[in-house]
C-alpha cells in the first residue's frame, strides 16, 4: 500500500467513527476527516490538466449509508485519476450533517468544498455576506459541463441574486399519485384524471373491498401531517406553490381562498374516513400503502417502485400505477420545486487562491461527464451491477456495494442529465411522468429572494400554519379559529416576511 493510500485510508478511518461514537463525540470525529485540510491543501496545479501534480482537495457531505465510500476501491481510484486530484472525502451520517454544517461553518475550519443542504439558514447566509464563500456564477461558462446548469436551479439557490455553489441537479416537478393498480381492476374502476375522479376512486377504495377479505379495513389516500400531498393538492386545485405574486405583493399560500378551498376538501376526506384518521400523529403515510392498508400514495413518484416490491411481499400480485397530475379548476398543474438538492459551496478560508478555485470547479466539472455520472448513480458494471436480460442487477457482493459506499457515491453527482436509467416499466414511467410535470410546473416566484426574517423563525412560524391546518381537517377548530391562525402569523413576524419577498420581488423585477 502506497504511502497516499495509507493516509487516505487514516483519514477515511477517522470520518468512520462518526457512526460508532456518542453524539457528543461527533463533532471532533467527524472534523478528523477534516484535519486533513492541511497547510498543504490546495497544493498543486488545475486539476485534470495532463501532466500535472494532481491537487489535493477535500469535501465534506452526507452519507444515508453504514459503510461509506471505499478509498482503496475502483470508483475512488477513477474518481482521483479522471478529475487529477488526491481526494479526501469526510462523510458525516445524514441524521446528524445539519449540526455538523454549523459547528465547522462556525469554527472556520472547512475543506476545500463543503454540501450545504439548506442555503437559507442564518448561519449561512451570515457566512456568504461576510465574504467567506466564493461566488461562483462568473465562472461557470468557462466549463462545459458546468456551463449547461439549468437556469431556474441557480436561481433557485441564488442569495442576494449572486450563485454561490453547485448545485445537486434533481427533476424541477416529481411528485404525483401512486395508486394501486390491482385494485382499480377489481373494482372496475378507470385511472383517474380529475381531483373529482381521484375522490370517487378514493371513495371506492375505502368502501368497496378492494383486498376482497370482506373486511372494511382499507383507505384511499394514505397520509400523514407534513405530507407532500397537501403541496400538490392545493396547487391541482388551482393554489400557489408556497407563494404567489398579486398586484406586485408577495402573498402566502395559507392566505390565498383556495387554500380554504384545499382544506374543505380534506376535511371531507377526513370525515368519510377515506384517510388515515391517526394522520396527524403519522411520521410515514407511506407504510400504509406499502402493507397493502391504502390504495393511494401522492408524494415523490420516485416511492412506486419500492412501493409495489413492497406489496408484492403481502399482495403476490398487487401493482402499483400512476400519474403526475390531476385536472382541477386551473386545468393540470404540477408542484414545481428548486430543480436541485443540496449544493457545494467553496470557502475562500481554504481555497485561497483563484487558480484553486478553478482545480476546484474542474473537479465538479469532471465528474459531470456522461460517464462519470453513471459511475457515480449506478457504480461500475461487472462490479456493482450486471445487466442480465436488460435489466439492472445490483450485486450481492458486500466489498462491491462497500466501494460505491452501498450508493452513496451518488451523492458526489452535480448534473445528472446523463444518467442511464436502468430498471423495470414504473422507473421509466417515473422519468415520462417528471418530464409531463417539468411541462406545466408551477413555481415559486419568491424562490430566488431572500427574506432574513423567514431564514431566521420561518420555521417556527410554519408550524402555526400546519398545526391549524390539521386541527381544521380533524374538525377541531372553525374556520374563524384559523383565521385567527394566519393572524398570529402575522402578527409574530409574518407580516415582515411579506414585507420582505415582496421588495425583493420587485427589485429584482426592476
Amino acid at each position: 500500500m502506497t504511502m497516499a493510500r495509507k493516509q487516505k485510508r487514516i483519514k477515511w478511518g477517522a470520518a468512520f467513527c462518526t457512526t460508532v461514537l456518542a453524539a457528543s463525540l461527533l463533532a471532533g470525529c467527524a472534523g478528523g476527516g477534516s484535519a486533513g485540510n492541511t497547510g498543504q491543501e490546495g497544493t498543486g496545479t488545475a486539476a485534470g490538466t495532463d501532466g500535472q501534480k494532481p491537487f489535493k482537495m477535500s469535501i465534506m457531505l452526507t452519507s444515508y449509508n453504514p459503510e461509506f465510500l471505499d478509498p482503496e476501491g475502483e470508483i475512488y481510484k477513477r474518481l482521483e485519476e479522471r478529475t487529477n486530484t488526491d481526494l479526501t472525502l469526510t462523510w458525516v451520517p445524514s441524521t446528524t450533517y445539519p449540526d455538523k454544517v454549523s459547528a465547522t461553518v462556525a469554527s472556520g475550519e472547512l475543506p476545500s468544498a463543503i454540501l450545504v443542504l439548506n442555503q437559507k439558514l442564518p448561519y449561512i447566509l451570515n457566512a456568504v455576506r461576510s465574504g467567506m464563500f466564493w461566488e461562483l456564477g462568473p465562472y461557470l461558462k468557462d466549463y462545459p459541463n458546468l456551463s449547461r446548469m439549468d437556469q431556474i436551479a441557480l436561481d433557485g439557490i441564488a442569495i442576494d441574486g449572486k450563485v454561490f455553489g453547485i448545485y445537486r441537479e434533481r427533476d424541477l416537478a416529481r411528485d404525483g399519485v401512486m395508486l394501486r393498480k390491482d385494485w382499480l381492476e377489481k373494482l372496475g374502476l378507470e385511472m383517474p384524471t380529475t381531483i373529482d375522479q381521484f375522490y370517487e376512486v378514493l371513495k371506492a377504495f375505502a368502501n368497496g373491498d378492494p383486498d376482497g377479505n370482506g373486511k372494511a379495513d382499507t383507505i384511499g389516500l394514505a397520509e400523514s401531517a407534513e405530507s407532500g400531498s397537501w403541496r400538490s393538492m392545493l396547487v391541482w386545485h388551482g393554489g400557489p406553490v408556497d407563494w404567489e405574486i398579486v398586484d406586485g405583493k408577495a402573498i402566502p399560500a395559507h392566505m390565498t381562498p383556495v387554500y380554504k378551498e384545499t382544506l374543505k376538501f380534506y376535511q371531507k376526506l377526513y370525515d368519510e374516513k377515506l384517510i388515515n384518521l391517526d394522520f396527524a400523529v403519522v411520521k410515514d403515510g407511506k407504510q400504509l400503502i406499502n402493507a397493502s392498508k391504502a390504495g393511494a400514495w401522492v408524494a415523490n413518484l420516485n416511492d412506486a417502485q419500492g412501493i409495489e416490491e413492497s406489496v408484492k411481499k403481502i399482495v403476490p400480485t398487487g401493482t402499483i400505477t400512476m400519474t403526475n397530475a390531476l385536472e382541477g379548476p386551473k386545468g393540470l398543474r404540477s408542484a414545481g420545486g428548486s430543480g436541485s438538492y443540496g449544493l457545494f459551496m467553496i470557502p475562500k478560508t481554504t481555497v485561497k487562491t483563484e487558480e484553486d478555485l478553478k482545480a476546484v470547479l474542474n473537479f465538479f466539472d469532471k465528474v459531470s461527464d456522461e460517464d462519470m455520472q453513471n459511475m457515480l448513480v449506478n457504480g461500475l458494471e461487472g462490479r456493482q451491477y450486471e445487466i442480465v436480460n436488460d435489466e439492472y442487477v445490483k450485486t450481492t457482493d458486500s466489498k462491491m456495494l462497500v466501494e460505491y459506499g452501498m450508493g452513496d457515491s451518488s451523492q458526489l453527482a452535480v448534473l445528472r442529465d446523463k444518467v442511464t436509467t436502468f430498471g423495470g416499466p414504473l422507473v421509466h414511467m417515473r422519468n415520462e411522468m417528471y418530464n409531463k410535470n417539468k411541462e406545466i410546473a408551477v413555481s415559486n416566484p419568491v424562490l430566488s429572494h431572500i427574506s432574513d426574517t423567514y431564514s431566521e423563525v420561518g420555521s417556527e412560524l410554519d408550524k402555526i400554519i400546519v398545526d391549524a391546518r390539521v386541527k381544521f381537517i380533524m374538525g377541531e377548530i372553525t374556520e374563524a379559529d384559523f383565521d385567527a391562525a394566519v393572524a398570529r402569523w402575522r402578527e409574530e413576524g409574518g407580516d415582515k416576511i411579506i414585507e420582505e419577498y415582496t421588495k425583493a420581488y420587485n427589485d429584482s423585477a426592476k
